[in-house]
């Protein structure tokens, strides 16, 4: 029996043709997948050159300098072997948490933001939860979150992920308040994107109120279910992924590390920043044997009466002394409760107030110091990279860390000097 090439051909060609499809698709993936992993929030090359704005791991601690720890029936401990934090709760009641934050992050417009977290969402090893990514915005007046399941992702779909696994999650934006988001999870090194929100030609408003955020793991319970949050933003404004259950107290999650960076932006300590200063006018300060807080400075609570996200850069100091003494700057301090009296350094164009009340106070660690040795001599000292407090900032803490700045100063002979002294910073907006 001979052989019908034209049919033989045929075959082969809907093979090719098969192949062809498929390798097609693949490609198609590959280049959206390599897409994503190579360009930016605004679709342009990633490079290496990306403004650092924070980062943060627990190799020696809960690391007080950046991050502020809060509870309500909830711990926060260090893990001496893995060098990194869980978070747990003692009972699922409504308005039970534990939660890490660092202090907020400035946004720059035009450059996309990015972020990396990693964790463990479900640690416990409770299962039986959802996996979702959310946005959550208060433009309407209160928070109002929408909600994006695993089910509906684009990729690592339900029963793709083990949530009591780590994991990195990989969060960028152009925000403008108008711009896109993009939520993905970063696996074997490869970004894998599950989620684009698109946020233009939709509302007379942008998405959320700032882009200007802190990175955050919590975890908390509204008594009907627990959540295990990974986060940038706030209560009010924020993006991120968590796992939700129902209300357990047995829930924990880790804490691990994280990562901001503005691609195409300065680091933060390079931002420019309004200059401001204080200081104790034409009236002295009385420094005897005893350590004095000749003036001291702390970002408010709220400016113009919202919230106060900013960050205050602190760049230098002045002394002037008619005796000797021995100064310096101590940084968490606690003034006296009965003599301070906390004021607006600018009511309407500054985030910080300051205090030349104080008489005592305590705590806090040195972290510059000096001495004026002869009559009538001041000193100036400005800080280097990022300022006086180096990789740290002052920002309107919400633990028990006080944020406060103060220049002390004692005498070093017998006599009582008149001191006069003055704190300049920046503030990052």
């Amino acid at each position: 029996m001979g052989i019908d090439r034209r049919t033989d051909n045929r075959r082969w060609k809907a093979i090719d043709d098969l192949w062809k499809e498929a390798f097609d698709d693949t490609a198609a993936a590959l280049t959206v997948t390599s897409h994503a992993r190579q360009t930016d929030a605004f679709g342009r090359m990633r490079v290496s050159n990306t403004g650092q704005r924070l980062d943060g791991e627990f190799i020696y601690g809960a690391q007080d300098d950046y991050f502020d720890h809060t509870t309500n029936n909830g711990t926060i401990t260090h893990n001496a072997n893995t060098r990194d934090l869980t978070l747990s709760v003692s009972a699922a009641a409504n308005g039970d948490f534990a939660k890490v934050a660092s202090y907020p992050v400035p946004y720059t417009p035009g450059n996309s933001q990015l972020i990396d977290i990693t964790g463990v969402l479900d640690l416990a090893g409770i299962g039986g939860g959802t996996a979702e990514i959310f946005v959550r915005t208060s433009i309407s007046g209160s928070a109002v979150e929408t909600t994006y399941t695993q089910s509906t992702w684009s990729d690592l779909k339900v029963g793709e992920v083990d949530w009591t696994q780590s994991h990195i999650f990989t969060m960028d934006f152009q925000s403008l308040k108008v711009g896109t988001i993009r939520f993905g999870m970063v696996k074997n090194g490869i970004i894998r994107p599950v989620l684009s929100v698109h946020n233009d030609n939709i509302r007379d408003s942008g998405y959320w109120q700032l882009a200007n955020g802190s990175v955050y793991w919590d975890l908390y319970s509204d008594g009907t279910n627990s959540y295990m949050e990974i986060g940038y933003g706030n209560d009010n404004n924020a993006i991120g992924f968590r796992y939700k259950i129902a209300a357990n107290a047995s829930a924990t999650m880790k804490v691990i590390c994280c990562t901001v960076k503005s691609e195409g932006g300065e680091s933060l300590y390079n931002m420019p920043g309004l200059p401001r200063a204080a200081d104790t006018n034409t009236t002295s300060r009385t420094v005897s044997n005893v350590a004095y807080p000749v003036i001291s400075i702390r970002p408010k609570t709220t400016f113009l009466t919202y919230e106060n996200l900013m960050l205050a850069l602190p760049k230098s100091y002045t002394i002037n002394t008619n005796q000797p003494i021995h100064f310096h700057l101590m940084h968490d301090t606690t003034l006296d409760a009965g003599t301070v009296s906390w004021q607006d350094v600018d009511t309407n164009d500054s985030m910080m107030e300051y205090d030349v009340s104080a008489t005592s106070f305590t705590g806090g660690h040195k972290i510059a110091s000096g001495y004026l040795g002869a009559a009538g001599t001041a000193a100036t000292r400005v800080g280097q990279g990022g300022g006086l407090l180096g990789k740290t900032v002052l920002w309107n803490r919400q633990d028990s860390v006080t944020g406060v700045l103060t220049l002390a100063a004692i005498r070093t002979t017998a006599n009582d000097a008149t001191v006069y002294a003055g704190l300049e910073w920046e503030e990052i907006r």
